[in-house]
This record gives structure tokens, C-alpha cells and sequence, in this order.
């Protein structure tokens, strides 16, 4: 017979705390988060589709302050979140991560296969970009009532 399962850990506001590897199946299944980053003074955040390669999460990206922050290896967040508006139930992960252009072209046709759909259509050349996260955690929370 297996032990039951330790209930889960919870913050300070009530929350479920994830554990890792609920976090990772979540950005497993995630399509779209949304990408945090430092610009011009700014934070900037924008949405992105993502895919899970290799511990990393990936997208693709035309030029501009997205791609800027990969190749300049800039400190990122990826978040992602689902929600239940009928049952008030949610979650949330955050990945911190430093931020990297894949130029390798193996890599590349790797990543690809991931069917990760731009989340802009064009004609121009896509560039992907991973995240590889240092720190990973997540949220549920549930109607209690």
C-alpha cells in the first residue's frame, strides 16, 4: 500500500504551492504566456506561444525588444496562467530565467518541430529565442467556499 501524499504546502495568502514538477507540467501545456523583461527603463511585458524544449521554454520572435533581451542574455520572466471564472479555481507559474537567441541551425529545426505557431503572422524571418529558468513556482488557488 502507498503513502498518502502530504498535503500540499500552502503561502501566506492561502494559496497551493506547486512543487516543480507540477509547475513543469503545466508549462508543458501552457500554449501562451507572457514574457517579462527590462526595455529602454521600462518593464515590458508582451504575450509570446510558447513550447518546452530541453528545460527550456522557447518561442519564436521577430527583431525587435524580445529578440534585443535574448541576445543581449538579458534576465527574464515567463509567465503563465489558467483560470476557471464558473469555479473560481486557478493557477499561475512564474519561470526567471536568462533569456538566449537559438542561432544553432539543429537546434533550430529541433525547436520547430515543436509546432509552436507565431503569435503574429509574417512573412518575415522568425528568430527563436529560450528561456533557461533558474527559478520556477507556482500557484493554485481554489474556491474554498
Amino acid at each position: 500500500m502507498s503513502e498518502p501524499s502530504a498535503p500540499p504546502s500552502i503561502d501566506h495568502a492561502g494559496a497551493e504551492i506547486l512543487t516543480p514538477d507540477e509547475c513543469h507540467e503545466l508549462l508543458v501545456v501552457a500554449p501562451v504566456g507572457r514574457i517579462a523583461f527590462v526595455h529602454d527603463g521600462d518593464v515590458t511585458i508582451l504575450p509570446v506561444n510558447i513550447g518546452m524544449w530541453n528545460q527550456s521554454i522557447v518561442f519564436s520572435t521577430l527583431p525587435g525588444s524580445k529578440l534585443d533581451a535574448a541576445v543581449m542574455t538579458e534576465q527574464v520572466s515567463i509567465e503563465v496562467d489558467g483560470w476557471n471564472a464558473t469555479t473560481h479555481e486557478g493557477w499561475s507559474v512564474l519561470a526567471k530565467g536568462t533569456a538566449m537567441e537559438i542561432t544553432d541551425a539543429e537546434e533550430i529545426a529541433t525547436v520547430e518541430r515543436l509546432h509552436v505557431e507565431p503569435w503574429v503572422e509574417s512573412d518575415e524571418v522568425r528568430q527563436w529565442v529560450r528561456v533557461l529558468p533558474n527559478e520556477v513556482t507556482g500557484r493554485r488557488v481554489r474556491q474554498t467556499h
